[in-house]
């Protein structure tokens, strides 16, 4: 029988430009079932939830792919519902696909925070330089985003750049950029990323680089396999 793993997206579910690739990366026989924050509304009804002043910007899609721009506070009482929906479930666990910054969500269920991950790995790290090139989904998210990085002890370097255009060229003129800069690492800070956009930073900057949709999929591995 399949480990049934529960998703929870900011945007709309299903999230096929995300979930079919995390599924090949974990070696098991693993189910997903998705839900998002945003399901049931209509793209008019979402405007309303664009970010106000000093609210947390986040960027996603909607289930046809449309990219939209929405304020953290608009969403977490969404978000609240839709884990505790999957608390009853018959999931072995919980996996937020976003990797902002959230107060701390209410589970029955264990739940992964990607942003807890992802700063756990980064302070696993040690740069003799440590320069972070950080690659997020809008310029109006660098300046938040960095200082978190930056309280982790890393000189950062931020570029705005959207992967849900599926623009593979502004992404290697994005990576252009923190190459320019002189990089150490780069994380590529959204879950729309996927393994295309990774290896062309790659490519570009010859310098490692961290997906967190990849890194989310190593954690369901050795979690439910």
């Amino acid at each position: 029988m399949p480990s049934k793993i529960g998703i929870v997206t900011i945007g709309q579910s299903p999230r096929v430009d995300a979930i079919p690739e995390i599924k090949e990366l974990i070696s098991g026989d693993i189910e997903i079932v998705e839900k998002g924050a945003l399901d049931g509304l209509t793209l008019k009804e979402i405007e309303r939830f664009e970010p106000k002043e000093n609210d947390e910007i986040l960027v996603t899609r909607m289930r046809n792919g449309t990219e939209v721009t929405i304020g953290e506070s608009f969403i977490l009482s969404k978000l609240q519902e839709k884990i505790s929906e999957l608390d009853k479930e018959d999931v072995t666990l919980i996996a937020l696909l976003c990797s902002g910054e959230f107060p701390r969500l209410q589970s029955k269920k264990p739940l992964i925070m990607p942003d807890k991950l992802l700063s756990g790995v980064l302070s696993s790290l040690i740069i003799n330089k440590g320069k972070l090139g950080l690659m997020v989904p809008s310029e109006g998210q660098v300046n938040h985003l960095m200082k978190g990085f930056q309280d982790l002890g890393f000189e950062v370097i931020g570029v705005g750049v959207s992967p849900y255009k599926n623009d593979i060229g502004a992404i290697g003129e994005a990576a252009s950029k923190l190459k320019e800069a002189g990089v150490d690492l780069i994380v590529m800070d959204c879950f729309g990323y996927n393994l295309e956009m990774k290896n062309r930073v790659r490519e570009v900057t010859g310098k490692p680089v961290i997906l967190v949709r990849s890194l989310l999929a190593g954690l369901l591995e050795e979690l439910v396999t």
